[in-house]
């Protein structure tokens, strides 16, 4: 096996056995406890679950079922499983709340939900359970800084536990390396050499069809914000750190809907991309091989079966390749990739046996835990062969394993990352598989890089949490419908009848109408007293997940 191999099988026996070694406390029998004997009966402990209506009748429900029977055997503890339903699971903690009946372990994906909670002191710090009681999560938190720094409130102490992730490049950049040896190009390495190259791809009939009828790239995608692949390149992310300042950016804006204006005037870019709202015309393009630079992200295994394997089927001899986003004026960017670190879970102030939910926790931690809801149970579900996990019964996976996601709330995903995992599932003998795997490798070499920063302050999740009334206005300036890049918007297609210079000045006096200016000051305030509470590049790209 190889070493990381090495070192999961051995945290698994060390975490298993210390997760386990303060649940295992043998229920009493009655003539003990009718003698007085001290012996304690099983701790008992309830933790929240998402419900998802996606459990076979015949496996269970979210309260009982295979996992939830074998998650009780292994802690011998009496746990109660409390079931949310996804879409509507804060109405449903605020009712379980209000009643008096929510579980000592909340488990909840909103962190502006759970930091209510916090506000109002409905969890309870969680330093001392994790010293005097924890094992494998406090190990966590020692070898990963990050999961402490994200879990900590503004009174210094420790609310959320939280799982560790481990890298996954989002947002990418592919070019038609065929079309470029074709033209005899290069691959672009500034915006200049982008526009130039997806002008002569517009043009230059390089799928030798002899019709005009190819794009040099793509502005809109599946992914949500559409063009903001192009946005990072010029650092165009509303907010920038200029000075020892966080401040709102104008100059980065006006560049990039210049860039993207160019590319409409010139006919580079499909002119009714802004229609094309989920992104599907553009991949429609892309897997037509009409497309030669190809803004993306997402999923790989996703971007594979919806688009790299249609491409292969329709243009054979087409052939990728992963750039870096070029390099504009204000320099050169990574684009976010998703958070490592993600904080997860907080603990009810009722709880009346604060170990109890530690050793829950450590359980949930483990890796034993993590690799059962990714592989279920060696020799039932999976065999190892060559070190590596193989299903024994895809049907019988489906049914009984694939929907364990949410029991991966907790701890170190990391040994099972996403990215890992989903390269592995490809079948590296088949050639056009092969080939994928190399060019997503490529894509992980270039997004998950130190070298360039990134082109957000921090990622998404992990700005500062705004008060209510700073984020209504901020959802106000930027929510789906953003009023201030529907001016932009129309600057790039309006020709010469309304220039970009004029919503310029538009969207600066619909920002100060909207209290954008209090929006800016609050940041600025923040930062001044908490900069060192910010998630920074040195924080994200600093972990060790070896």
């Amino acid at each position: 096996m190889n070493k990381k191999s090495i070192y999961v099988a051995s945290m698994i026996s060390l975490s298993l056995t210390t997760a386990l070694a303060g649940c295992s406390e043998s229920k009493p029998s009655a003539g003990t406890a009718a003698n007085g004997d001290a012996s304690k009966a099983k701790k008992t402990v309830s933790l929240s679950m998402y419900d998802r209506g996606n459990i076979p009748p015949e496996v269970g429900t979210i309260e009982n079922n295979l996992w939830t029977k074998w998650i009780q055997e292994k802690t011998n503890m009496n746990i109660t499983f409390s079931p949310v339903p996804r879409g509507e699971s804060v109405q449903k903690f605020n009712t379980l709340f209000a009643s008096g009946s929510a579980p000592n372990l909340i488990q909840e994906y909103d962190g502006v939900f759970r930091n209510q909670l916090y506000n109002q002191k409905q969890i309870i710090p969680i330093d001392d359970m994790i010293n005097k009681y924890s094992t494998v999560y406090k190990e966590q938190l020692t070898k990963f800084p990050l999961l402490k720094k994200l879990g900590v409130k503004d009174d210094g102490k420790l609310y959320e536990f939280g799982r560790v992730l481990g890298y996954v490049p989002y947002h990418y950049v592919l070019v038609r390396e065929d079309w470029l040896k074709k033209l005899n190009l290069k691959a672009p390495e500034t915006t200049e050499d982008l526009f130039q190259i997806a002008k002569a791809f517009a043009n230059q009939d390089p799928d030798g069809n002899g019709k005009k009828d190819t794009y040099g790239l793509n502005l809109s995608t599946t992914l949500p914000g559409n063009d903001l692949w192009v946005d990072y390149m010029f650092q165009n992310t509303t907010w920038v750190l200029q000075d020892g300042k966080w401040v709102k950016d104008w100059d980065r804006v006006k560049a990039a809907t210049e860039f993207k204006k160019k590319l409409f005037d010139e006919g580079i870019i499909d002119k009714d991309y802004l229609t094309d709202k989920n992104g599907k015309k553009a991949q429609q393009d892309f897997v037509q091989g009409k497309t030669g630079i190809y803004g993306t992200g997402g999923g790989i295994r996703g971007f594979y079966s919806s688009a790299y394997e249609t491409l292969k089927k329709n243009v054979p001899d087409a052939k990728l390749i992963a750039i870096p986003l070029p390099k504009s004026s204000f320099g050169q960017f990574t684009p976010p990739f998703n958070p490592p670190v993600q904080m997860t879970s907080v603990v009810n102030t009722s709880t009346k046996d604060q170990e109890a939910v530690m050793k829950l926790v450590d359980f949930l931690s483990s890796p034993d835990m993590i690799k059962a809801s990714y592989f279920g149970q060696e020799g039932v579900h999976y065999k190892l062969e060559n070190g590596k996990e193989t299903i024994i019964n895809a049907d019988k996976n489906k049914k009984e394993v694939d929907w364990l996601s949410d029991l991966r709330m907790i701890g170190g995903q990391y040994l099972y990352n996403e990215f890992d995992t989903q390269i592995k599932s490809f079948d590296t003998s088949k050639p056009v598989e092969k080939e994928f795997v190399d060019l997503m490798n490529e894509v992980y070499k270039i997004y998950i890089n130190k070298e360039r920063p990134l082109s957000n302050i921090t990622l998404g999740g992990y700005m500062p949490q705004l008060p209510s009334d700073m984020d209504f206005i901020n959802k106000t300036l930027n929510d789906a419908t953003n009023p201030i890049k529907d001016l932009y918007n129309k600057a790039i297609v309006s020709g010469s009848g309304y220039s970009v210079e004029q919503a310029d000045q538009e969207a600066k006096s619909l920002w100060k109408k909207s209290d954008g200016d209090k929006l800016e000051k609050w940041y600025q305030d923040w930062y001044g007293k908490n900069k060192d509470q910010l998630v920074t590049q040195k924080d994200l790209f600093d972990m060790n997940f070896k």
